[in-house]
C-alpha cells in the first residue's frame, strides 16, 4: 500500500519539460529568406514538440484532446499551401524580371543603332553645310564679276560715246515696235524709247542706247492732238493719258529708219500700271 502511494506521489510531482524555444536570427535583411527562415524555425519546433510528446507518452502520439492534432495538422497544410504559392510568385518575378532585362537589352540596341543614324546624319549635315558656304563664296563672287562687268561697260559706253558697234549692223529693221506694261511707268503714262535693235529682239538691252532728236507726234482716238515731244536720252514719256486709244506717229524721224511711222497704242480703263513702247530704228 505504502509503495503504491509513494509511485502515486512520485508520479503527480513530476514536471513535463516545457518545449525548447528555439531562437533564430536572419542572416540577411531579404524579406524573402527571413520568410523562409520563419516556416522553417516554425516547422522544426512542432517536430520538437512532436517528439518530445513521443517521449513522454511511451513512444506514441496518441493525444488527450486529438481536436488539437486536427488543427495543427491543418496549419500545416495551410503553411505547405503559402509556402507553395510564395515559391510560384518567386518564379513568376523571376521570369518577369528575365522579360525586363531582355526588354532593356533590345532597346539598348536600338537606342545604340539610333546614336549611329545621329552620327551619320550629322556628318551629312557638316558636308551639306560645307557645300552651302561654299556655294555662298562663289555667288558672291559671282556677283562681284558682274559688277566689274558692268561698270567696265559704262566705261567703255563713255570713252566711246557710243555702244559698241556690231560687225554687222543691220541695213533694214527687222522687228517690229514692241508695247509691254511695266510698273515703272504710272497707269496713265506711256513711255517711248527710240533705240538701234542690234541683236534684233525688239527690246532695247543695256548695251543698247535711246536714240535723241526724233519728234513723237501724239493724237488721241478723235484726231485731237495731245502733244508733240522730242526724244532725249531718256526718250519720251507721254504722261495724263485718259483711257483710251491713241496714235503715236513719228513727225521727225532724225534721220532714222523705222518700220512703223504710225503706232496705235491703248490705254486700259483698269490699267494698274503704265507702259512702254520701244520702237526699233536704223541707224
Amino acid at each position: 500500500m505504502s509503495v503504491q502511494n509513494e509511485s502515486l506521489e512520485m508520479k503527480s510531482g513530476e514536471r513535463k519539460p516545457a518545449a525548447p524555444e528555439l531562437e533564430y536570427k536572419a542572416a540577411s535583411q531579404d524579406s524573402l529568406s527571413m520568410f523562409f527562415a520563419a516556416i522553417g524555425g516554425a516547422v522544426l519546433g512542432m517536430l520538437a514538440t512532436l517528439l518530445v510528446l513521443a517521449i513522454i507518452n511511451g513512444g506514441t502520439l496518441n493525444f488527450t484532446h486529438p481536436e488539437r492534432l486536427a488543427v495543427m495538422e491543418a496549419n500545416l497544410a495551410r503553411v505547405n499551401e503559402n509556402v507553395g504559392a510564395v515559391s510560384q510568385n518567386v518564379d513568376t518575378v523571376a521570369s518577369q524580371v528575365t522579360d525586363v532585362r531582355d526588354q532593356l537589352a533590345v532597346a539598348r540596341s536600338q537606342v545604340d543603332n539610333t546614336l549611329v543614324q545621329i552620327e551619320t546624319q550629322s556628318g551629312a549635315i557638316d558636308s551639306l553645310e560645307t557645300a552651302v558656304a561654299a556655294l555662298a563664296v562663289t555667288g558672291d563672287k559671282f556677283d562681284t564679276f558682274v559688277g566689274a562687268l558692268d561698270q567696265a561697260l559704262v566705261s567703255m559706253r563713255k570713252l566711246d560715246g557710243a555702244p559698241a558697234a556690231p560687225a554687222a549692223a543691220p541695213a533694214a529693221i527687222a522687228t517690229k515696235p514692241l508695247l509691254v506694261s511695266d510698273p515703272a511707268v504710272t497707269a496713265d503714262a506711256v513711255a517711248v524709247l527710240f533705240f538701234v535693235d542690234a541683236n534684233g529682239n525688239a527690246v532695247m538691252d543695256d548695251a543698247e542706247v535711246n536714240l535723241t532728236g526724233v519728234v513723237l507726234n501724239v493724237t488721241d482716238a478723235a484726231g485731237k492732238q495731245v502733244g508733240e515731244f522730242t526724244s532725249s536720252d531718256a526718250g519720251v514719256l507721254v504722261e495724263n493719258l485718259d483711257a483710251g486709244s491713241y496714235t503715236f506717229a513719228l513727225a521727225d524721224p532724225a534721220g532714222h529708219a523705222t518700220l512703223n511711222e504710225e503706232i496705235a497704242v491703248t490705254v486700259p480703263a483698269d490699267a494698274a500700271e503704265g507702259q512702254i513702247l520701244y520702237v526699233p530704228m536704223a541707224e
